[in-house]
């Protein structure tokens, strides 16, 4: 009896300590996202760079040829996603000073603007150099942007609908391609 009244007391405690953990989690989150979307612009920038410098309608040697000068920053791209997801994922970092900065619309905002740099500059690549030769490459990238959407999600509620509305809009028809590798 003991036992179920303390479970269900910490099941309690616990429900009523969440709104305040969330609006730490935002706060800190916010913060850490604004250092990814810098890392993140960098190297989308140089990818840009590089598929800009592919003729139109490139044959496979070129194709491949640039599929293999941009797999450094698409690298790049997926350990900046994954140590961001294992920063935001550790509990410590829950514990980080409230700033009130910013909020979970906030936070909807910039996940979407971060999601947004990625997947515009993907679409070029696609579009550019075709998808069987960056298909290795953006393997690893989805499945690292998955990893930090799903770990934003527990805060922000429906941020993996705004991000599903994004890939749609932007990538059209390459979205259920890119969907599947989730």
């Amino acid at each position: 009896m003991k036992a179920a009244f303390f479970a269900l007391f910490a099941f309690a405690a616990s429900g009523l300590a969440t709104p305040v953990i969330s609006q730490r989690q935002v706060d800190s989150q916010a913060s850490e996202i604004d250092k990814l979307m810098a890392a993140v612009q960098s190297h989308t920038a140089n990818i840009n760079k590089t598929t800009e410098a592919v003729p139109d309608s490139p044959s496979l040697t070129q194709q491949n040829a640039a599929a293999a000068a941009l797999a450094p920053d698409f690298q790049a791209l997926t350990d900046a996603l994954n140590s961001a997801t294992k920063t935001l994922s550790k509990r410590e970092f829950w514990a980080a000073e409230r700033s009130a900065l910013c909020d979970s619309g906030c936070l909807l905002v910039k996940v979407k603007l971060l999601v947004f740099e990625i997947v515009c500059t993907l679409k070029f690549v696609i579009v550019k150099l075709g998808l069987a030769c960056v298909l290795a490459y953006l393997t690893p990238l989805i499945i690292a942007l998955s990893g930090l959407i799903k770990c934003l999600d527990k805060v922000v509620n429906g941020l993996l609908f705004a991000v599903k509305g994004i890939l749609d809009s932007v990538l059209g028809g390459v979205a259920a391609a890119l969907l599947g590798l989730l």
